[in-house]
């Protein structure tokens, strides 16, 4: 009688062990899911109380820099689905919404005009973004914008 009873603990203490292994130790935290594309894009675009602000020669259009002409003061800050801008922006409304048009966060679709901006690249100081204007406005006969592929060189 007493094997028996020695052999069911032993039974016993080999199923608890076992059954601590198999869970993993039961102490561990699981690793958390690593960050998709567009929540590491928008974590960039977002981050901060600042702007993106676009230096002296931050705006192109055809290779031309057109900062001062086109861009006074212009900025541009990103919230989650939102944007505002502040300054001359002839080619971006005031505030908008926004999204990625994909997985690969690679393209912003502005929401009024469906309008397509490529990120070419982000990091926590530097944007860089293009956009292709095909229209030319006018304000007290001069011009105000200018058809062609805009590039955005802005920093915070």
């Amino acid at each position: 009688m007493r094997i028996l009873s020695l052999l069911l603990s032993g039974v016993a203490v080999a199923t608890v062990s076992l059954s601590f292994i198999a869970c993993g130790g039961g102490g561990s935290d699981p690793k958390p899911a690593a960050k998709t594309e567009v929540e590491k894009a928008t974590e960039l675009l977002t981050a901060g109380t600042t702007s993106w602000t676009a230096s002296s020669s931050g705006i192109t259009v055809g290779g031309t820099d057109v900062t001062a002409d086109l861009f006074k003061d212009f900025s541009i800050k990103f919230g989650a689905s939102t944007f505002t801008t502040t300054g001359t922006t002839p080619v971006w409304l005031r505030t908008d919404t926004w999204h990625f048009k994909d997985e690969t966060a690679k393209v912003i679709i502005r929401g009024q005009d469906s309008k397509e901006i490529t990120v070419t690249s982000i990091s926590d100081t530097q944007l860089k973004l293009s956009l292709t204007w095909d229209q030319t406005t006018y304000e007290g006969g001069r011009i105000r914008s200018i058809p062609g592929t805009y590039v955005f060189t802005l920093t915070k």
